[in-house]
């Protein structure tokens, strides 16, 4: 791909070292994959390389992926990424509903609000297939063989959970030094070997999915939960790891969607609308990464506090409520009615459950488990879309940019500063 016009200045190879941040949100990782199969040829023609990797929940999945597959070129990678994507349906994930386990699952979390000694559930969900399915698609000895391989850029990964003992985010990472503790930020860092324990517990989403027991490294052991509940965009890890320039692909917008809900909201309304403090925290991240580069851009090689200048690309949705909205139609369109039900019971079901045909906020907490074919093609079309839509802005050093983020079109065609 070309660039825009530009000053010939600003055409030049940034330098430094590249971090791919990757946030999490379940099921809509997929748009992940599609964003970085647009950015990943105009970063090869440039000659630039990702040498490090950090993710959360489904970030973490993705993460994950991409070390074991960093001997690849990387548009290579993304583009298997995309296809395992599509490939990955509710078995693979989740244990079906209609299963007998399930069912005395749910007795046993009714049976726990009621009072009844019927013994407490883990989980909504049983996630027991995930792990066989991580194994599947991620070659987990090759990430360490690519971290050591001169000729593979990757430099450091890093996956992050929660621990239920402290409730501080741990970064298990490969390569690289560890970084000190950040207790202002309430973030560990450890050595491990990565494993599917790692990225299952990165993506143990409290409540709906079974907390995870790491072991290795022993001294860390515990039971671990989903990196989002406190980081899930992993920007700081990031630039703890080293890095020098930033890709941040996030799954939640800042900009306030002109949809408006006008039923009373509801239980599911008042959980999709806690998602929002997930925007809030990236958004608040990327503008402070921008105030440290305009100080530095005022003093010179660094800030007073010797911070250097962070060029980043920063991809994420239109609105908060875009990907909800593509959840609510591919569900109307496919699996609300009776034929739904009867060719994809467990993704019908969640359907049910979570109402997802009432408004967008119910298809956007849907969306976290919507693993449906036809909703994860569109997730990844969508994540290509605005991957080109940061492609096709002017920057200050194309396509990195060192100031606020560019204005956002809506799906109506109005603009929307991102805040």
């Amino acid at each position: 791909m070309a660039e825009p016009d530009q000053p010939e200045a600003r055409q030049k190879r940034s330098e430094g070292r590249i971090a791919l941040v990757l946030a999490g949100g379940g099921a809509r990782g997929a748009y992940e994959m599609g964003a970085l199969s647009v950015l990943a040829p105009v970063l090869e023609e440039r000659g630039e390389r990702v040498e490090i990797l950090v993710g959360t929940s489904a970030g973490a999945i993705n993460a994950a992926f991409l070390a074991a597959h960093a001997h690849l070129p990387l548009g290579e990678a993304a583009a298997a990424g995309c296809e395992i994507w599509r490939g990955l349906r509710y078995r693979d994930a989740m244990r079906s509903l209609l299963s007998a386990p399930s069912i005395a699952r749910l007795v046993r979390f009714i049976g726990t609000f009621l009072g009844l000694p019927v013994g407490a559930a883990a989980s909504l969900l049983d996630t027991a297939p995930l792990r066989k399915t991580l194994n599947r698609i991620i070659e987990f000895d090759r990430i360490a063989r690519n971290v050591a391989d001169e000729a593979s850029p990757l430099r450091s990964v890093g996956v992050v959970a929660t621990s239920y003992e402290t409730g501080r985010s741990i970064v298990f990472h490969q390569g690289g030094e560890t970084p000190p503790a950040n207790d202002e930020r309430a973030i560990d860092y450890v050595a491990a070997d990565l494993t599917d324990v790692h990225v299952r517990a990165s993506a143990a989403i409290p409540i709906i999915f079974p907390a995870v027991e790491v072991t290795e490294p022993a001294t860390w052991s515990g039971w671990y939960g989903d990196g989002g509940a406190r980081l899930n965009v992993p920007l700081q890890p990031a630039l703890e790891l080293g890095a020098e320039r930033i890709i941040v692909i996030g799954l939640n917008s800042s900009v306030v969607s002109e949809h408006r809900v006008t039923t009373r909201p509801d239980l599911f309304d008042g959980a999709a609308s806690l998602l929002s403090v997930l925007a809030d925290q990236l958004t608040t991240d990327v503008a402070t990464l921008t105030e440290i580069n305009e100080a530095v851009e005022r003093d010179g090689e660094s800030d007073e506090e010797g911070r250097r200048k962070i060029p980043y690309i920063f991809v994420i949705p239109s609105d908060r409520l875009k990907i909800g909205r593509i959840a609510l139609d591919v569900y109307q369109r496919r699996y609300k009615g009776v034929r739904g039900l009867l060719r994809f019971p467990n993704l019908a079901l969640l359907g049910r459950i979570t109402d997802a045909a009432r408004n967008s906020m119910h298809g956007e907490l849907y969306s976290y488990l919507f693993l449906g074919r036809a909703f994860l093609e569109e997730v990844i079309e969508l994540g290509r879309t605005d991957a080109q839509r940061w492609l096709d802005a002017e920057h200050e050093e194309w396509p990195w940019r060192v100031g606020p983020p560019p204005e956002v079109q809506d799906s109506t065609g109005a603009g929307a500063k991102e805040r």
